[in-house]
Order: C-alpha cells, then structure tokens, then sequence
C-alpha cells in the first residue's frame, strides 16, 4: 500500500445518512410552520456543517428569511436529530467489508467529517465499532473541512504525514479538503454528488464501489 492512513469523510462516503438527515430537517421545519423539504434538495444542502444545511434549507423557501428563524430551525433540527440519529441511516454496500480489508493491510482509519462531533462519534461507534484509529467531527474553535486544520490535527494525533495519508469522499469540499492539506483524493459517486459533477471540480481518481478503493492506492 502506497499510504499509512486512509482518513474517510463520513455523510455520503461511509453512511447513507440522507433519508435520516431529511427526516430531522423537516421535523424542525413543522415544528416552525414550513412546508417540507425533497431528499434531493435536502442532499443539495449538504456537505458544510449543520448551520449551512440549515440556511441553504431556508433560502431555498420563498418568502422571509430572519436569523430569528435560522436560529430556531437550527435548535429544533439538533434536538431531533441527537434522539434519532440511527433512524434511516446505514452503511453504504461493501464499506464495512473494505474497511476491515484496509486494517487488516496495516492502514490506519480515520474519519474527519463537518457533521457535529457528538453524532459523528455515535454514529461511527455504532456502525463500525473498534475499526476507526480517530474521528472527529465539527467543534467550537476548529475551523471546518476544506480547511487544513481539522485534517491537521488527526494527522498530529496519529504521527502521520500527509504525504502517507489519503482522502475518501464524495464531494467536492473533500476534493478542496485534500488539496488544502497536501494529500492525494479517492472521489466515490455512491454519495451525494455524481461523477460529472466530481470531474468537473476536479476529481481524478474516482471510485464507483467501495470494493475498488484499494486498487487506487498502490
């Protein structure tokens, strides 16, 4: 294997978290009188955090936008979610599989991820107990992915260096992510954003099954 650690993207990469991250959008969005919301639109909001999910969910809606508002659908959409996380959500076909062939090849696993960092250790935890060396989702003071700084700190943690590390995920902050931080990208189009879009941010080597990730790492 050409690399020490392969460092994964959660939402859209591991998990299929989407019905479960519509369902919790849309609950906040009744509970604060607005209509609900597509799959397909909620999976346009995703891949900034929880505060972007939440604005591009409101600006997307004729009408008025207040930070009132924002802040209320913001608190509604957290509390469902932290009770109902595991709801609708499940590991995409063959990654638990792959993930155990990666430790068994001597990788470390790590997965950095701007979903917060409580459900983001939850849902890891749940789903692939004792396979992951580090995770870490979004917290206070800790700027979020594309930047360099979440991505440093998991390589600080793990005596890496990003010249022996590679990024897996499914979109194009992922692909920014891994240029910011000096480390080669596996692009998958099993997530959120397809594989003209993956191309046209400038995706190279891209992944269609996660059976075929370790072909792109020797």
């Amino acid at each position: 294997m050409r690399y020490r650690l392969a460092c994964f993207d959660l939402d859209g990469t591991l998990l299929n978290t989407l019905g479960g991250l519509a369902q919790s959008l849309n609950a906040a969005r009744r509970m604060n009188g607005l209509a609900p919301q597509t799959e397909d639109q909620v999976s346009s909001f995703i891949n900034n955090g929880v505060v972007k999910l939440i604005e591009r969910s409101l600006t997307a809606d004729p009408g008025e936008y207040t930070e009132e508002l924002k802040q209320k659908l913001l608190k509604d959409y957290i509390a469902y979610y932290n009770s109902h996380y595991l709801e609708k959500t499940f590991p995409y076909n063959g990654i638990t599989e792959e993930l155990i062939r990666l430790k068994s090849d001597g990788m470390m696993l790590a997965c950095v991820t701007n979903k917060d960092d409580e459900p983001s250790q939850k849902l890891i935890e749940h789903f692939f107990p004792g396979l992951f060396d580090y995770v870490r989702g979004s917290v206070e003071g800790v700027e979020r992915k594309p930047s360099y700084e979440p991505v440093e700190k998991c390589l600080f943690a793990l005596g890496v260096e990003n010249g022996d590390t590679v990024y897996i995920g499914d979109s194009d902050i992922d692909i920014r992510t891994a240029e910011n931080s000096g480390m080669d990208i596996i692009s998958c189009t099993w997530g959120y954003r397809t594989r003209d879009f993956l191309m046209e941010n400038g995706a190279s080597k891209i992944c269609t099954a996660p059976v075929d990730i370790r072909s792109f790492m020797r």
